[in-house]
């Protein structure tokens, strides 16, 4: 196609375009039937003007000045039939306006029942969350003591993670029969130490279930949630989502678990917290997804290599560089309780 073809074919683009607009705007508006009747009354009358009236006041003489009318006869029946589609295209614009002004209205009773329900699932979860208790733990202890036995467990049982001759072996691809086996005993180990210290709490689980069912499955098609699913998110400490990671690695039969976590995308949030990368693995291998590991943000927005180099200068300068800082609250609190133990010494 040459430059000049292509040139002529965006102009009739565009002219259609234009006329496209044009007559859009003439249907929406019908600011043109009245126009277009003053336009015939004009012609009426004008033609009506230029027809002689009869000479003689004879049948045949009226007759023939009544058929000389037959010229506008037709133009009034042209435009009764013109009405009649005007009359058509109004009524489709008003069924068309109703039915939209229906599905606006549809869509804002769904999203009113979604989020309502969503909320108070969401007000239930926080409820169930907190009525959790084992011993004198209760809510999020209950949580944080079960994976701090987790963590004691399978450290005292030396299965925390691969020996450095198999990482090894792992990271270039080079294991062998032995060393699989041996992956398995750790595995093995992990699965067993899990299932035993996570302890779940059914009733706590399977009402996160529900949440995140109806977070996904109960929106409307046209609702977006990826709003919703942040706000709810945004609610989940990471001890919850470690904990909720390791009861879908540890118990098989929390399958719908697993299923709710891989399609709400629960796993770019709870890949932020602290899992131990051999249950990343055994999550890959087992139950088919893997759980990419994001970096962690630098807390200060400086590269290391320019710190280091602050730090020399610093000392150089004759200065005693300093790496933490502890705030004043603890600071204060520190010395509260020195000059306590000083005044009972005394």
């Amino acid at each position: 196609m040459t430059r000049k073809t292509s040139s002529a074919a965006a102009r009739l683009r565009w002219l259609g375009q234009r006329l496209s607009k044009v007559f859009s705007s003439l249907v929406e508006g019908f600011w043109w039937p009245p126009v277009a009747l003053l336009v015939v009354a004009i012609y009426w009358f004008s033609v009506a003007s230029g027809i002689p009236l009869p000479s003689e006041p004879t049948v045949e003489k009226y007759g023939v000045y009544g058929d000389s009318f037959g010229r506008l006869t037709s133009l009034f029946t042209a435009l009764g039939f013109g009405g009649l589609v005007i009359t058509l295209l109004l009524q489709q614009r008003q069924i068309r306006t109703q039915a939209e002004a229906a599905k606006l209205h549809r869509q804002k009773e769904e999203k009113g029942r979604y989020e309502e329900i969503l909320f108070r699932l969401l007000d239930i979860y926080r409820q169930t969350l907190s009525e959790v208790r084992v011993g004198e733990a209760t809510g999020r202890d209950v949580l944080r003591k079960a994976l701090e036995k987790v963590d004691a467990g399978i450290v005292e049982d030396g299965v925390n993670g691969l020996p450095r001759d198999l990482q090894g072996k792992w990271d270039s691809d080079a294991l062998t029969d032995d060393d699989l086996q041996r992956i398995d005993y750790l595995h093995f180990r992990n699965f067993k130490i899990v299932a035993t210290e996570i302890n779940p709490q059914a009733r706590l689980v399977d009402t996160f279930e529900v949440l995140l069912e109806h977070m996904v499955s109960g929106a409307p098609d046209h609702l977006l949630i990826k709003a919703y699913k942040d706000l709810v998110f945004a609610q989940i400490t990471f001890l919850e989502c470690r904990y909720f990671f390791l009861v879908a690695l540890s118990h098989p039969s929390r399958g719908r678990l697993r299923d709710l976590l891989a399609r709400t995308g629960f796993f770019d949030r709870i890949s932020r917290s602290q899992i131990h990368r051999l249950h990343r693995d055994m999550y890959k291998e087992y139950w088919g997804l893997a759980i990419e590991q994001r970096e962690t943000p630098a807390s200060i927005p400086m590269p290391p290599g320019r710190i280091k180099r602050a730090m020399r200068s610093h000392k150089a300068a004759g200065g005693v560089p300093k790496t933490t800082y502890t705030p004043l609250g603890v600071r204060q609190s520190q010395k509260a309780v020195e000059k306590m133990e000083n005044d009972g010494g005394k």
